[in-house]
């Protein structure tokens, strides 16, 4: 099971190669399309690397539309291909996965439907003012950094606004990410680490 400090280090990765490519990339107007946690890929010491960059600029459409998890995202129906708010969305809903340990699984789902399952049951709970209620309570150590864990929340739903004008920006995504703590008060938690090169999983 993976502690706060490890998922919150997972999320910083995430977004510091999503800023990368957009920073050393700006020519190519290429988003990544794909973000989803199996495409994460973790080495021993729980840095984050992205897989599947730019695929979907070489994945038949109609097979893109089907499979690859920005199409998921609510503006599908009005756009063609995948967009910086598109990839957004899906940092948004990877970090409600990894602070809620639950699976969008209508990720798996063929054909345009969006994945508003996860975003919606964290926005109504929240909106009853139970956010802490949304949380994994199978995170380690999880009480020391509550309070950063509702930040990163709160991240996750601007992340995950319905429409593109509301819609945080990825760049003030990944500086909001960075700023986060592991505890409460900034000092550095207790991890133990054992595993191989792996991707996520929460379990």
């Amino acid at each position: 099971m993976l502690d706060w400090g490890s998922r919150l280090r997972i999320i910083k990765g995430v977004a510091r190669g999503l800023g990368y490519l957009y920073r050393e990339f700006p020519e190519q107007d290429l988003a990544h399309g794909h973000l989803k946690s199996s495409n994460v890929v973790l080495d021993h010491s729980f840095e984050a690397r992205l897989a599947e960059y730019g695929l979907a600029a070489v994945v038949d459409k109609r097979h893109a539309q089907q499979f690859m998890v920005a199409y998921k995202s609510p503006e599908v129906r009005q756009l063609e291909r995948p967009s910086e708010k598109s990839d957004v969305w899906c940092l948004g809903i990877l970090i409600l996965e990894l602070l809620t340990g639950k699976f969008p699984a209508n990720y798996l789902r063929h054909g345009k439907g969006a994945s508003e399952d996860l975003a919606s049951w964290v926005e109504s709970i929240v909106r009853e003012g139970w956010s802490g209620e949304v949380l994994d309570k199978e995170i380690p150590g999880r009480g020391s950094g509550e309070g950063e864990m509702l930040k990163l929340l709160r991240i996750g739903m601007g992340c995950c606004e319905w429409t593109l004008e509301t819609r945080w920006d990825w760049r003030e995504a990944v500086a909001k990410i960075e700023d986060l703590k592991e505890t409460d008060n900034g000092t550095q938690g207790d991890h133990s680490y054992s595993s191989d090169h792996l991707s996520i999983s929460l379990n």
